[in-house]
């Protein structure tokens, strides 16, 4: 087809593409082919919203595979294998954190990579008792399986603000002493692997 602007009557020609990124917008123009001016240009909305279905798992032993979701900046879901396509760290099953790389093709550029955590397995107390002494002992289940130790953390208040923490770095190890507590006061516990 013919465009007439004016008293000229622009011929398309060559479309040149300045692909999108997942942080600026891209375009498509459409050139002249007889005056080499652009006719009219489309907009590439950048690929702005990536989104892993899960990052955070607990370890059970099986290869975790989170599925990506990627969106431009209006919302308009992206096509895997036609607008990008997605690769994953080897390993996947044991407790650590992994990378989820995914690249951009067609009318878009570049690649962006989100990170998902596999977690090891929680425990819980099994019992606090504390003393005359100003200490406390703190018990808790054992949970070797991908686990390398312990967190202890305790606070004078039940939203655990200003909370200390201590660290135990054997996993075989389900007691903890703990020193230097002021007499008369409530103290709340929780252990984390």
């Amino acid at each position: 087809p013919f465009v007439a602007i004016g008293s000229h009557i622009h011929k398309p020609g060559k479309t040149v593409v300045t692909k999108a990124t997942a942080s600026k917008d891209g375009k498509i123009a459409k050139i002249c082919d007889t005056c080499k001016k652009t006719i009219s240009t489309t907009t590439i909305y950048k690929a702005s919203n990536l989104k892993l279905s899960t990052a955070n798992y607990t370890y059970n032993g099986k290869v975790k595979t989170p599925a990506v979701t990627v969106k431009n900046s209006k919302g308009k879901t992206l096509k895997k294998n036609t607008d990008y396509t997605v690769s994953y760290s080897k390993g996947r099953k044991n407790v650590g954190k992994y990378a989820v790389t995914v690249k951009f093709k067609g009318n878009y550029s570049g690649t962006k990579t989100l990170y998902f955590t596999i977690n090891p397995k929680g425990t819980k107390l099994s019992s606090v008792k504390s003393s005359k002494t100003k200490t406390a002992t703190v018990k808790w289940k054992a949970q070797k399986t991908q686990t390398s130790g312990y967190q202890i953390r305790y606070s004078t208040k039940s939203n655990f603000k200003s909370s200390k923490i201590l660290t135990v770095s054997k996993n075989s190890t389900v007691s903890k002493t703990i020193a230097k507590l002021t007499k008369k006061k409530t103290y709340y516990f929780s252990v984390r692997t």
